[in-house]
């Protein structure tokens, strides 16, 4: 009986998160036994899937995310932000917005995060929910708040020009973005990482 009470719960967490963390299989009381003969296809350390469910190209994504709070829904954090957001290249990706790879992994987190996986990597910066959008389940920064990013990320200019032209074709707010490059070009450090949007903006 136990059994088929884990196999049912282990169906409702697929169905309503898709990718699942041990935490959250946790707080639904399914064994560990469970979890191992119905999740054989396991993501990455603390994240799974369900055997026989159709994989994602944002699995991965989704599960290093869900990660960064393992016992909280996707459901929770969406109804109360924590601040964690897909960010940079892998938002440009997601967004189709130049030519950027999704992975390595980019977040964004108003606290230090540190981590061992050799395919994420955190930023520490105040992103406001404003500037966030929800796309498959995951908060990542609007185009706007991604061009930023990019360029406090330092990646080449050339692909963050495209990526503008790119947004610019799909309803770009250039208020936003030009409000959002002031708040970043405080400094004379800051206002060199912002040249290639200054560029295109003041075109």
């Amino acid at each position: 009986m136990k059994y088929f009470s884990n196999i049912t719960a282990i169906s409702e967490l697929s169905e309503n998160e898709g990718v699942f963390t041990t935490a959250q299989a946790a707080r639904m009381d399914i064994s560990r036994d469970a979890l191992a003969h119905s999740c054989r296809v396991g993501i990455c350390h603390g994240a799974y899937r369900m055997s026989g469910t159709q994989r994602r190209d944002t699995d991965e994504l989704n599960a290093l995310w869900k990660l960064t709070n393992p016992s909280l829904c996707a459901w929770e954090r969406k109804r109360q932000w924590d601040g964690i957001a897909v960010s940079g290249t892998t938002a440009a990706n997601l967004q189709q917005m130049g030519d950027f790879y999704l992975s390595p992994y980019r977040m964004t987190a108003p606290a230090r995060i540190n981590t061992r996986n050799e395919s994420l990597s955190f930023a520490k910066r105040e992103i406001a929910e404003q500037d966030i959008v929800w796309l498959d389940g995951l908060p990542v920064t609007k185009p706007e708040r991604t061009l930023v990013d990019l360029c406090l990320d330092c990646e080449d200019p050339s692909l963050i020009t495209d990526a503008y032209h790119e947004a610019l074709k799909r309803g770009l707010d250039t208020q936003r973005l030009k409000d959002l490059v002031k708040e970043n070009s405080k400094t004379a450090k800051r206002r060199e990482l912002m040249m290639p949007l200054l560029m295109v903006l003041n075109d």
